[in-house]
């Protein structure tokens, strides 16, 4: 089958069953497509990495199906040879897949807004309203631009500049997998809200449909690096109110990675989430965990659901983390950092959790504030452990 044919059976597979916020974004071009052999409906998109299938998101199928279907792609990664993943389930294949004895780590949650309760009245409201109104004042205005409709050149160049500030700051290129891209070279279903001033393009947004959910999902957003003060608000409570005008039921900002703050499992092994800490939180170059989760925070979700990494066979292993690390950002990881986290690994096995403790606060102010390239928080992240390594006996 060929990509145009492949691209048309799976949204058509996604406007039955597409559960997850974000499994619109399977149907980006580096995925490869597992159908079932034995005729179920439904399509689980893949890439695989240092030979680990990493499985994008929920199988995208009927949730009474969820169970057979991940039992055939199971099999067939082991007749691959691959470590079977899925990165980011939600509960629904989370309670499937922990019954199936796969290994499952709570990665992060994910604020959902139900839309038609959504308000800014109230206590909780005060400082953001202020804020809205602020930037309301400074001129700000939101719309929703159609590209399919009437393409406005002016609002796409600065759109494009928009892009190109944000990944001179990040570092390395566009992130993939589960993560979006503006696209405006072909919009498809994706919708957009831009922030004006004086008609220029503060910031955008944009978002892609959750077919089964009737819902939305915030996918990408790129901002100046110096906008009005309660910008970022007016955007996305704006796109709320048109969302909600529209018919759409449930709106979701995406995973907070790492946020334990609702935790209810408190069986998850503490090694694995300190490796995790020291992987994704502690290489600054990747991602800037805390704000995300605060920014996500302050427009008070309805809910907060869980998401899940799950891996077959159950035991943990680094490969898994280097894996993600990489199907998220090929060209900004490198092999080194592998062996970086096989030898964290090796290491952590062996202390006590006081000890981890000390590493991470002690290389966490020896990274802090770096943006530079993996080799960069590599190199940091080795000197940091050297530092504290001759305070433990191994």
């Amino acid at each position: 089958m060929n990509k145009e044919n492949d691209a048309t059976r799976v949204l058509t597979l996604l406007k039955k069953y597409g559960y997850h916020s974000q499994s619109y974004n399977i149907l980006r071009s580096d995925k490869s497509y597992f159908y079932s052999p034995s005729g179920i409906d439904g399509v689980i998109a893949y890439v695989v990495r240092v030979n680990v299938a990493m499985a994008a998101g929920d199988p995208v199928c009927r949730s009474s199906d969820i169970s057979d279907f991940v039992a055939e792609f199971e099999l067939f990664c082991n007749d691959q040879k691959w470590r079977c993943c899925f990165q980011s389930i939600t509960d629904r294949s989370k309670d499937v897949l922990e019954r199936m004895e796969f290994g499952l780590i709570k990665i992060g949650e994910e604020p959902i807004i139900d839309l038609d309760k959504f308000s800014l009245a109230g206590s909780a409201f005060r400082g953001m309203r202020k804020n809205i109104n602020q930037a309301k004042k400074q001129g700000l205005s939101v719309v929703e631009y159609h590209p399919l409709l009437e393409r406005q050149p002016d609002w796409e160049r600065d759109m494009e500049e928009l892009s190109a500030i944000w990944k001179k700051f990040k570092g390395s290129g566009e992130f993939a997998f589960l993560i979006g891209e503006p696209a405006l070279d072909n919009p498809q279903e994706r919708k957009y809200f831009l922030a004006l001033l004086d008609s220029r393009v503060e910031a955008f947004v944009v978002c892609t449909p959750v077919y089964a959910r009737t819902g939305i999902y915030f996918d990408v957003m790129r901002r100046r690096e110096k906008t009005p003060s309660g910008m970022p608000q007016l955007l996305f409570t704006e796109s709320f109110r048109m969302l909600k005008e529209q018919g759409f039921t449930m709106a979701t900002l995406g995973t907070a990675p790492l946020s334990y703050e609702h935790v209810d499992d408190y069986n998850q092994s503490w090694i694995i989430k300190r490796s995790l800490k020291l992987a994704f939180n502690h290489l600054g170059y990747f991602y800037r965990f805390k704000p995300l989760y605060s920014f996500k925070k302050q427009f008070c979700p309805t809910s907060w659901e869980g998401r899940y990494l799950a891996f077959f066979p159950a035991r943990f292993n680094p490969v898994i983390l280097y894996a993600l690390l990489k199907v998220y950002d090929p060209t900004g990881v490198t092999r080194k950092l592998l062996n970086q986290l096989n030898a964290a690994w090796k290491s952590i096995n062996r202390l006590t959790e006081g000890t981890v403790d000390l590493i991470e606060s002690t290389s966490g102010s020896a990274i802090k504030g770096i943006k530079g390239t993996s080799h960069k928080a590599i190199a940091t992240t080795n000197k940091a452990i050297k530092k504290v390594s001759s305070k433990i006996k191994l």
